[in-house]
């Protein structure tokens, strides 16, 4: 699918700024917690309860052209669920579709950032195809296909926590990230340029 490479954290933020959808500095925590301790962007938007995942959902799907998809109301191919590893799709919440030959569609929890989607394409040697999904559906249906998958979750929560206590009262920036976080509040839409870099060489790599 062309335009994979828009389907960035960095674009997805920059759309959320222009409509000042959801304050700058809650950005700036989303993006720090992503960038250092492997977040994922989107939940802690909605974590952050300044969006609801439906209105997150739907700017994703005006700003990126990606039809939206309810999981939960797709009859899942067989071959297309044992295509990804599993522990791949608990850890991006990605519900996998259907495929057809080297095709793959699946649910996206909101989005999947460009390098998950490029990682699930070298791993099963499939065209990829993302729907815009709901973190929340998403989970209720891997809790469907897969028995484990809440006990996964309830361990990868204990280690969330343990790190988050591990890094000290002042949240996902730290102590000793704070400083260093506050510089990026400032001018964090720099990183943009830097972001396009990225997949450009990314690109270059395929």
């Amino acid at each position: 699918m062309k335009g994979l490479d828009k389907l960035t954290s960095i674009r997805l933020a920059e759309a959320l700024t222009q409509k000042d959808a959801v304050p700058n500095e809650v950005i700036t925590d989303a993006l720090y917690a992503q960038d250092r301790h492997g977040e994922s962007f989107v939940e802690s938007l909605v974590g952050s309860g300044n969006i609801t995942e439906w209105d997150l959902a739907k700017l994703v799907v005006e700003q990126f052209q990606v039809p939206f998809l309810m999981a939960g109301n797709y009859d899942v191919g067989d071959e297309a669920k044992t295509s990804i590893p599993k522990e791949l799709l608990f850890k991006h919440l990605i519900v996998p579709l259907d495929r057809f030959g080297d095709i793959l569609t699946l649910a996206m929890p909101i989005l999947a950032p460009f390098e998950v989607l490029m990682a699930l394409r070298k791993q099963t040697g499939c065209d990829v195809f993302p729907y815009v999904g709901l973190i929340s559906e998403n989970k209720r249906v891997l809790g469907e296909m897969f028995s484990d998958f809440f006990e996964w979750t309830k361990e990868e929560e204990k280690r969330r926590e343990a790190a988050r206590t591990k890094r000290g009262p002042q949240g996902s920036r730290g102590a000793g990230g704070s400083e260093a976080a506050k510089g990026a509040e400032a001018d964090w839409m720099n990183i943009f340029d830097v972001a396009d870099a990225e997949v450009r060489h990314s690109l270059h790599d395929e």
